[in-house]
């Protein structure tokens, strides 16, 4: 059986920050997919390989909860493992820390093991655990229990925007990179709460893949703006009103 966890350092870079210097939630989105990914090369199951045999790993959620974001020019250590094998989903843990040990963020993750072709689940076979090894230590205990759209009426006043699925959007799968969905819904949080908080922790699922050409819409809905840490409802859709992702996040 092949070691459980596996470690990989990023520095951040300028391209990665905001004003503040400091690393934005979707360059730690980035960092994660990139560890995970980085893990399946190491066993022997990466991205070409996978496409080779018409399969892929199809995230469907993330839980992730942030406590202090890195800055530019500083190195970021991610710790990450399998948890969990059942038929075709599996769960993939992180932790991440700086660079004197200290944890400053943890994510958890469910992710689906398909047929690119059928666009089918694919039953996850015993080499897979005995590649990557298991450890059902969780970063996050998180049922993923169902998390529902806000909808109309529901929430407080709200934002909403459309946009245009552009070519660099689009990943290897051949559809809109799973960090994209967070660029969309955090485009439409007022000002004064993305400028003066920070992301604290996001539940996401995705539902529908969107691809290039594609017209989308996010909407934000508050549902608790007078709160210390102000609450959001977000729901992208597309041409048809069909939601593509939900989510919820928490600033501070």
């Amino acid at each position: 059986m092949g070691n459980q966890k596996f470690r990989i350092e990023f520095e951040v870079h300028y391209h990665e920050v905001n004003p503040l210097e400091e690393a934005t939630p979707l360059t730690m989105l980035h960092y994660l997919e990139d560890a995970a990914i980085a893990h399946s090369e190491a066993v022997g199951y990466g991205v070409g390989r996978l496409k080779t045999e018409q399969r892929a790993w199809i995230l469907n959620r993330w839980n992730l909860q942030i406590e202090r974001y890195p800055i530019y020019g500083e190195k970021v250590i991610i710790e990450t493992w399998p948890s969990n094998f059942e038929r075709f989903y599996a769960t993939r843990e992180f932790i991440i820390r700086n660079h004197k040990q200290e944890i400053i963020g943890r994510a958890t993750s469910l992710w689906i093991f398909i047929n690119t072709q059928t666009k089918r689940p694919l039953r996850i076979g015993l080499e897979f655990r005995d590649a990557y090894g298991l450890d059902a230590v969780r970063a996050i205990e998180d049922h993923f229990n169902q998390l529902h759209a806000v909808k109309e009426g529901e929430g407080g006043s709200k934002g909403e925007q459309a946009f245009l699925v552009r070519r660099s959007d689009i990943d290897t799968n051949g559809h809109v990179n799973n960090a994209n969905y967070l660029q969309w819904m955090l485009e439409v949080i007022p000002e004064d709460v993305y400028k003066n908080n920070h992301l604290a922790s996001l539940e996401i699922i995705y539902k529908k893949e969107t691809t290039y050409g594609s017209s989308i819409r996010s909407k934000c809905y508050v549902k608790g703006l007078e709160q210390i840490n102000p609450e959001f409802g977000h729901v992208i859709l597309d041409e048809m009103g069909q939601e593509l992702a939900i989510a919820k996040t928490v600033w501070d």
